[in-house]
């Protein structure tokens, strides 16, 4: 396995996903996950006229500094709004797979959506239809660029509602059913790990089980509380689990991290830093990691990337 990670590992804004790939140079990373979660947040390039020269802008930047794209994470928003959001949010999604295919990128995740509810089987039927509608919206796109739509799996935390704490395709067998429910050449799956130790599952079991339809990873860690996207060794994960699953699967593609929160930001979502005042100003000297810093945090998660596939004999430059 080759690894990869993804371009939100620095958090910058959409508008600088160029400089931002220049600053994986010399970290040991080659390939990367373009990650468009937040590309449909306000002023972003990706919604005007300015989207064509961004993605130019973006190929060249790979080019110059020697990176490719394994994958890439469609934008953020709710397949189940109406109106002018639902509009947005289906045109960037859309947006989203023409720039894999401008950029040569064979797949892209694409939340699935719960409604709430769940898991009576009456909600559960209308969670699939529901997501099978907008997952088909996306099929003349994902047939014209040839690119891969994966569907990830959640947690309960996640859930809609309060009043219902289940979050359906927070496990694997409801991944399966999902997937095989959209029957798409060009559907398949990507198993995040800290959802699923948020979760609880069995991650050996659950890998197994998905199979032949698994074609993409977000690795990353946490204590079982919250979903924190730390570093594997900073919470609770059993990565033998994930490794065996991974083989006995018989997986192909990539080591794919999702752990920019290996050295925090002070704003980033879940676990916000403490503001402080003092003498009546807030003080924030302390408040966000230098970049030279994060990028030795990045740095050191390629090598324990390459410890873990190593240690089971699948390690590929």
């Amino acid at each position: 396995m080759k690894l990869a990670t993804t371009t939100g590992d620095f958090r910058l804004s959409i508008d600088k996903k160029p400089e931002c790939i220049a600053l994986f140079k010399g970290t040991g990373f080659r390939h990367l996950d373009l990650n468009l979660y937040k590309a449909i947040y306000p002023d972003s390039p990706f919604l005007d006229d300015r989207w064509d020269r961004w993605v130019g802008e973006v190929a060249e930047s790979a080019a110059a500094n020697g990176m490719s794209f394994c994958q890439a994470h469609s934008p953020y928003g709710n397949q189940f709004s109406t109106g002018e959001e639902y509009e947005v949010f289906l045109m960037a999604t859309i947006r989203s797979i023409e720039t894999c295919g401008r950029l040569g990128i064979p797949q892209t995740v694409v939340h699935g959506r719960d409604i709430g509810g769940y898991p009576s089987r009456e909600y559960r039927d209308l969670n699939l239809q529901r997501n099978l509608d907008f997952f088909s919206c996306l099929f003349p796109a994902m047939e014209k660029t040839g690119v891969r739509v994966l569907i990830e799996n959640s947690c309960d935390r996640h859930a809609p509602t309060r009043e219902n704490s289940r979050h359906y395709l927070s496990t694997a067998a409801e991944v399966v059913e999902m997937v095989e429910y959209v029957n798409h050449p060009l559907i398949g799956a990507c198993w995040d790990t800290g959802h699923a130790n948020v979760q609880g599952v069995d991650q050996y079991r659950s890998i197994v089980e998905l199979g032949g339809h698994l074609k993409g990873l977000h690795i990353n860690d946490n204590y079982g509380d919250m979903d924190s996207h730390v570093a594997p060794f900073q919470g609770t994960t059993n990565m033998d689990s994930i490794m065996q699953g991974l083989q006995d699967s018989h997986y192909g593609g990539y080591f794919t991290f999702e752990a920019g929160n290996i050295l925090r930001d002070g704003g980033v979502w879940p676990n916000y830093r403490r503001e402080w005042e003092f003498r009546g100003e807030k003080v924030t000297r302390l408040m966000n990691v230098p970049l030279e810093i994060k990028q030795q945090a990045i740095a050191l998660l390629y090598q324990l990337g390459k410890h873990m596939l190593t240690e089971y004999g699948c390690f590929e430059e």
